[in-house]
């Protein structure tokens, strides 16, 4: 069995570039809304609350610019990423002071869990690197947003990819 890619559970119409949310309830308010675009949840206002409850026990802001909210609940039908740039950033109570310009959301299925843990895991290695985080803040698509998003895993993880019959993502 293949391990879970980042591309696997974040599509084009989850991705929002350029937004500029007023400040942690707009930003969540759009990455649900890009989760449900993509047809993973049951309940979007649900999915909210489990969201809020998350942030409320303790900030998902990372530092360095990123914030990775995620929460497990029932209202998620299937796994999924949504993502936003939001270059005028955001607070979102970072450790480092710093406003978030770079957030993924995390939708997981209640009972659920090894799979947001993993994909957490795989999404901070990748995010840690300063050239990977500004090649994502000037991607002008989503399509290139992804490929960026491909071509770092592919070099972080070669293990997870074939040399022969995995060719890679469509741009």
């Amino acid at each position: 069995m293949r391990a879970l890619r980042i591309t696997d559970l974040l599509q084009a119409q989850g991705i929002l570039l350029g937004a500029a949310p007023a400040d942690k309830a707009a930003a969540v308010e759009l990455l649900v809304s890009l989760q449900s675009v993509q047809g993973n949840l049951s309940n979007p206002a649900q999915f909210r609350q489990a969201l809020m409850e998350r942030e409320a026990r303790s900030s998902t802001a990372i530092g360095s610019g990123i914030a990775v909210p995620h929460a497990r609940s029932a209202a998620v039908l299937r796994p999924g990423l949504s993502a936003i740039t939001a270059p005028g950033g955001v607070d979102w109570g970072a450790p480092d002071g710093s406003p978030s310009r770079l957030i993924f959301l995390i939708a997981a299925p209640e009972g659920e869990d090894g799979l947001h843990l993993e994909l957490l895991s795989r999404l901070m290695r990748l995010l840690m690197r300063e050239e990977f985080r500004a090649q994502l803040m000037a991607a002008a698509t989503p399509a290139a947003f992804r490929a960026a998003i491909d071509r770092a895993e592919r070099a972080e993880f070669p293990e997870d990819f074939p040399p022969h019959g995995d060719q890679p993502m469509p741009r």
